[in-house]
């Protein structure tokens, strides 16, 4: 496989290049857990990969607790869904 057919994979299923999502729970819940370290960031991270996305709506779901964000795989914060918590 070329390079850049590689590429195009990777942010098609990344959910970077047209995302289908909606909300940023589904985002969370897409790619089971998301480094969440620098939390400005990582928001920033969940929005690019949703549709009509906006720093409000991506906080209101960590603050709903749709989003949750903890020390899941390692030492460092991640974002995770509560369906996938443990």
């Amino acid at each position: 496989m070329k390079e850049n057919t590689i590429a195009h994979k990777r942010i098609v299923n990344q959910q970077i290049h047209h995302p289908q999502l909606q909300q940023p729970e589904d985002v969370v819940k897409y790619m089971v857990a998301m480094q969440a370290q620098d939390y400005a960031g990582a928001k920033w991270a969940v929005g690019l990969r949703m549709q009509n996305a906006s720093d409000t709506i991506v906080e209101q779901a960590i603050t709903d607790g749709k989003i949750l964000r903890t020390h899941l795989l390692r030492p460092t914060w991640h974002f995770v869904s509560p369906e996938n918590i443990r």
